[in-house]
């Protein structure tokens, strides 16, 4: 499951149970709360089509969309045999076919860690002093742009297909990529290119050094506080005072700063990455849907400058937080499609492997999940993944290389419980569910509710170990 519930349902009946002339219909509801959902195709057979000698089975495949207390209802079947128009009463009673919906695939994860924080740190923020901020500045290209025009060997019309990569889509590193089969690529890679690459750090790296770190520090707290203009500090000095900053509401401020004299694909890529995070640590929906929003607005003006995999793969962020996981995994694909940095690919096969858990594909998942970087969260996705397609050997390998990486994360503990109630292995669920939940409150809600557990919800060992601080 993911943003939908999907399953498929047999219906066997005796011989001779449907006659001529008579149709039987199945006809599904699930209830929830005081919610129903209403499945608007149901299954149905006639009687003409039937083998009076043979045993009744009809199959079919059944989806519908999951929100929130949906883990918590119950599903019925409604049946009737009618003949012609009329029903005929008192052969086919209502039935409860199953409680609950199984939400493992939700557990899987997008983002990293960073010290003990409950939350991962999600997005592709673009760091200043890095590669990957290349064209991401306010000058954006125009310092490769004038080497180009520099560079007499060559007539405008031959350079021109050059200027075009460089002003469509992608990172550097695809920019590269897609020059090389320009025709006077050698020349134009060993004249210029080269020398735009050997030269980038230069053009920045004394730029924003005119004040100490102490004096960057009080002028960044009086940019915030709007006492001094923006651009007291130079573009360099502001992304340096973002970086020092841990909160997330002084890192917009200082971006919004930034936006005003330093406007860039990288300012509003990174504010987007703000806005993800602040939507990611708050439980009031209409506050998390504004974040969104503004999230979304940054990542828009990012793209408009030109479309980069940062502000791409961060739109797939705002979807996955919104639950739309099939926009996500578009974006994140779009994402890998616009880079060929090794780094960023590792980063975007991950997030293509996390919606693919959610999208019920584990084979894709897995496959997307051996390309990225094995840290904590990818080997915790990699286990469910397995788990999810029942193989429990290497489920409980990853799970515990997990937690090798973080033992302070709950998650992977919480992924050894589970391969322990599937196994009927009693002590060691116990054992890694006390881990999880002394590690995470919000494991610790979960697994009253879990239907993983279910049938332990009612043992007092299993409501001790909830208990447990």
């Amino acid at each position: 499951m993911g943003d939908s519930v999907r399953f498929d349902l047999l219906v066997s009946l005796p011989n001779t149970s449907i006659r001529k002339n008579e149709l039987y219909e199945v006809n599904l509801i699930y209830n929830y709360g005081n919610e129903s959902y209403k499945f608007d195709k149901g299954l149905i057979v006639s009687g003409d089509s039937l083998d009076p000698h043979a045993k009744v089975e009809i199959r079919g495949r059944f989806s519908m969309p999951f929100s929130d207390g949906m883990e918590n209802g119950a599903l019925y079947a409604t049946s009737a045999i009618s003949k012609g128009r009329q029903e005929i009463e008192g052969r086919a009673p209502e039935e409860l076919l199953t409680r609950g919906i199984v939400t493992t695939a939700s557990l899987a994860q997008i983002g990293q860690y960073r010290g003990q924080e409950e939350f991962p740190v999600l997005g592709a923020e673009v760091a200043f002093d890095s590669p990957e901020s290349m064209g991401m500045l306010a000058d954006g290209w125009k310092v490769l742009e004038d080497l180009l025009a520099a560079y007499s060997n060559l007539p405008y019309t031959e350079k021109a297909p050059f200027l075009d990569v460089l002003n469509g889509p992608g990172d550097w590193s695809f920019k590269k990529w897609k020059m090389e089969g320009l025709p006077h690529y050698i020349e134009i890679n060993r004249e210029v290119l080269s020398r735009f690459e050997v030269d980038y750090g230069k053009q920045y790296g004394n730029k924003g050094i005119e004040v100490s770190e102490i004096q960057r520090s009080i002028l960044a707290r009086n940019i915030r506080q709007g006492t001094v203009p923006a651009d007291t500090l130079s573009e360099k000095g502001l992304a340096i005072a973002v970086s020092k900053e841990p909160g997330w509401a002084e890192q917009e401020a200082l971006l919004r700063a930034m936006e005003e004299v330093y406007p860039s694909p990288m300012v509003y890529n990174n504010l987007g990455v703000v806005f993800l995070n602040q939507a990611n640590r708050v439980t009031d929906t209409k506050n998390k849907n504004l974040f969104l929003e503004n999230a979304l607005f940054a990542l828009n003006r990012s793209n408009a400058f030109f479309e980069n995999p940062h502000a791409v793969y961060n739109l797939g962020l705002v979807f996955w937080l919104w639950g739309d996981k099939f926009s996500a995994y578009n974006n994140f694909y779009r994402a890998l499609a616009l880079t060929r940095s090794d780094q960023l690919t590792k980063k975007y096969e991950a997030a293509l492997g996390a919606v693919s858990i959610f999208n019920g594909d584990y084979r894709l998942a897995a496959i997307h999940l051996n390309k990225a970087e094995s840290n904590p969260i990818n080997l915790f996705n990699q286990g469910l993944a397995n788990l999810l397609a029942k193989d429990y050997y290497n489920a409980t390998v990853k799970f515990e290389e997990s937690a090798i990486q973080n033992m302070s994360n709950g998650f992977p503990f919480y992924g050894l419980a589970l391969v322990a109630a599937r196994n009927g292995e009693v002590e060691k669920l116990y054992e890694n569910l006390g881990k999880a939940v002394v590690r995470s409150d919000f494991l610790r809600k979960r697994a009253a509710a879990d239907r993983e557990f279910v049938q332990f919800h009612e043992l007092q060992k299993f409501k001790d170990v909830l208990r447990t601080k």
